[in-house]
Order: C-alpha cells, then structure tokens, then sequence
C-alpha cells in the first residue's frame, strides 16, 4: 500500500526541524517484520508506540471507519435469538414517530431483513441475526452468549456511595425506556412564567438526555468487554461508552466534523425507527437544548482514546438568560439557530471572549462563530468590545441600544412618509424601508402608541400619516 509523504520545514528558535506528514491509513498496517504497531498515550500524556494484537484489529478497522461490527452476522446466533416482543415493541416506535412507515406492513421474516436486524451467511446461506439485530431486539440469553460486552450500568451516587446499583442486560428497544424511568425520579423540574405561558426546565433536558442515551450505545465498541456507565451524582451526570472518538474527531470539531458512525448498521436502524435524527447531528441538539436553560455546555474534556465520557453538569435553571432567548426568539419571529444559542450562552456562561476563544470553548468553527456574532449583534444581544472581542449585555446596555435601534427605526419610517408625502399604506412603507409587512405593521403601532403617527382606515391598505400633519 502507497501513502503520500509530505516534508516541511519548519523554523523555530534559529533551528531547522523536518515535519513529515503522512496521510492516513484505511487499512491496518505493519513493519517489516508483520509486527502491527499503534500509538497510545501513557498515564502521564506522552505517546508510546506499542504492539496492536489480532483482538484489538476489528477494535482499530472499526475506529477508521473500515469495518461494520454491528452488521456482521452473530456468532453461532439463530432466529429464535430475536425477542418477538422487542420486535412488537420496535414496530410501535416506528409507528408513534412515523420514521419508516413502509416497512411496518411487511412480515416478520421481511422486516428483519429490511432493518438489517438480519443477514444471510454467505457459508451456507443462512439467515441469521446480526449483532446489530442482538444487540437492538435480542433476548436476554442471546445477549449474554452472542454480545457479552452489551451491558450498561446505573449509579446513582449520594455522599459517596450508591443509592441506585443496577447492571442491565436487555435489547435497546427496552433499554432506552428503563433507563430514562432511572433518571426520572432525580431529574427535578423548574416552573419558569414566559410571558402568559408555563415552560417546565428538568435539571437534564430530557430531548438532550436522548440523544446522548443514543449517542453512547450507536457509537460504543462492542468489542470491548466494558459497560456503558450512566453515574449520576450531587455535581451532574456521567455518561460514557466504551471506545473513543472515531478517527478525525476530538472535542474542537464535535459539531462541525462529518459524522462518522462507528457501528453504521445499528445507527441506520436506530434512525430508521425514530431513536436518534436521521441527519446524524444529535450532537447540536445535546448542545443546544442544554445550554437553553443557561445550564453550562456539555463537556467531553474527560474523553481519552479507549473512552468517550459526556458530562452534563446539575445547574440552576438561570431564569434571566431564559427570558432572554425567548425575547430573541419573539424578536426574530423562530428560535435562535443551535449556533447562536450555544455561542450566547459561552458568552453568559465564560464572559467577554474573542471569536479564538469562542471556537475553542462551544466546539463550533471559526466560520460558524463569526455568523452567530453577526446574528446575535443585530438582535442587539451581544455586543463588540473592540479589537475583536465580545460580551454579553447587562440589562442597562441592552436597554440603552434598544432604545437607540427603536429611534432609528422610527426615524427611518418618517424619512420615508416625508418622502411618500406625508401618509402611505403599511405596503408601500414596506417596500421603500426594505422589511417584512409585519414587521413594519408592528413598528408603525408602536410609534403610533407614542403619538408619533395617526392611522385610518380599517384594511391592509389603510394608511398611516404624520402626526404633525394632522389638524
């Protein structure tokens, strides 16, 4: 196998180094002697190369994106393997989300096969489950002699020692709802009044806590024999699964990067039957929906190369930031795109920070950052500090600019009815002020509130008129 080397020279302190760049291998790969190698951190942070051993291959094929655990067929597995009842029960999510209605009128035997529950063996021609099919809809005793490693833990910890002990050993299908009845007890809500309406906040939003639920199984390796863990204590909630991040992902580009499932058989189901998005970026909305509720952003700084870890800190509802997205969302008629609301709440949650420091601290590109900025200032919920730097606004600031954007506006509107002679209807002060009907309609009432305008007539062409003008 050919890779492309590329020699650099680099310069630093008056020395002369040669940095050489070798592209990325999709096979494994070895030495002269057929040793394969890879390299490790050590407990102290350097790198070691050490020996990868045949047991780690399909671990290591799997990380690059080279090979489907999950769809190969199930060692020594059979059909009765698969629980007809988690079946019935995966059928019924598929019908209540409507994912992939097509396939619920098809047999059995049909339906499996569609899913990619099952697989024909090319030795005999055999249909048999996959491990993706174990692992979504098996029962117990295949689980544990097929997929050993498909287990999950529950803690729940209290000054130190457990209050909740569980170990689980059932298919997905009942694993995702016995896991969210744990949570639930612990998972305290908070009444906010928005306006006229009531909005419930749990400690751990439960559409974020999904997500990651899917997250940690679709992408955990099942080669290892190591549980998923869900540990929840006084300062927040753990959730990590085994085998690290895929090749080409880290913590700086978790929203950004192309996603990459480890086990693309099992995401395709889990997608197919309403569990996780079927873009693939269930990620924005662990980010997103967290950070709503000005709760700190999820951190994945715990994760190392054998283990992602996920932790969503236990955090008071903070209502000032809440009232804030939902001004903004109001102000702009839809709610804030993920990357604006996950760029506002570093601002709240790190202070003033430059668009370098931004990147870094919300995941999101520098491209992205930039666009949220530009979108968070024209709704007058940022501001820039200078020399590339931006901050929240306390109440005093934002009012101040609210007050200095609505004078401009309302001396916009009177240029142009100067301009149309005095009067005109909304339409056609619309047009010449570049806005939206609505958008225009409600700034004429407000001026109209402040006697700044009159108003006649009683249909969308009635007209509005300086008030000066009016005898």
């Amino acid at each position: 196998m050919l890779f492309a080397v590329r020699p650099t020279i680099l310069t630093s302190d008056d020395l002369f180094v040669v940095a050489v760049s070798v592209d990325d291998s999709s096979q494994l790969t070895c030495m002269k002697n057929g040793r394969v190698v890879h390299r490790v951190l050590k407990a102290d942070g350097e790198p070691e190369v050490v020996t990868m051993y045949p047991y780690e291959f399909v671990s290591r094929l799997s990380s690059i994106g080279s090979y489907d655990y999950s769809a190969q067929p199930a060692p020594e597995a059979a059909l009765s393997d698969l629980d007809s009842q988690a079946r019935d029960m995966l059928r019924e999510g598929i019908a209540r989300t409507h994912a992939d209605d097509e396939i619920l009128s098809l047999s059995d035997v049909d339906f499996d096969g569609a899913l990619g529950l099952t697989t024909s063996q090319t030795r005999d021609g055999d249909t048999v489950p996959t491990i993706a099919g174990i692992v979504m809809i098996g029962t117990k005793q295949a689980l544990m002699h097929r997929v050993p490693t498909a287990v999950t833990t529950f803690q729940v910890m209290r000054d130190g020692s457990p209050v909740v002990d569980e170990r689980l050993r059932m298919p997905l299908v009942r694993m995702f709802r016995r896991i969210e009845e744990l949570l639930t007890p612990w998972n305290m809500q908070t009444e906010i009044m928005l306006g006229t309406q009531h909005a419930n906040y749990n400690t751990y939003d439960n559409g974020a806590f999904r997500e990651a639920v899917a997250n940690a199984f679709c992408h955990r390796d099942y080669t290892i024999m190591a549980p998923v863990r869900f540990q929840l204590d006084e300062i927040g909630l753990t959730i990590a699964n085994p085998g690290g991040f895929m090749r080409g992902v880290n913590f700086n580009n978790l929203l950004t990067v192309s996603p990459t499932p480890r086990n693309p058989r099992l995401a395709d189901i889990l997608k197919r039957c309403g569990y996780v998005e079927r873009t693939g970026r269930g990620i924005d909305r662990i980010f997103a929906r967290t950070v709503a509720s000005g709760r700190p952003l999820p951190d994945y700084s715990q994760s190392t190369s054998e283990e992602v870890v996920l932790f969503l800190r236990n955090a008071t509802v903070d209502e000032p930031f809440v009232h804030l997205v939902n001004d903004l969302s109001t102000k702009r008629g839809a709610p804030l795109p993920a990357e604006s609301l996950i760029t506002l709440a570093a601002l709240h949650q790190y202070g003033m920070m430059n668009e370098e420091e931004l990147t870094r601290r919300t995941s999101l590109d520098q491209e992205r950052v930039s666009l949220s900025l530009h979108d968070l200032l024209s709704l007058n919920a940022v501001m820039s500090y200078g020399k590339n730097v931006y901050g929240p606004l306390n109440k005093k600031n934002r009012e101040s600019n609210e007050h200095t954007v609505a004078q401009s506006n309302s001396d916009r509107i009177i240029q142009i009815l100067q301009l149309l002679g005095g009067s005109a209807s909304v339409p056609q002060i619309a047009k010449h002020y570049g806005k939206s009907y609505a958008t225009t309609l409600r700034l004429l009432k407000r001026m109209e509130s402040e006697g700044l305008v009159n108003h006649r007539g009683n249909t969308r062409m009635s007209e509005y008129f300086l008030a000066m003008t009016t005898n």
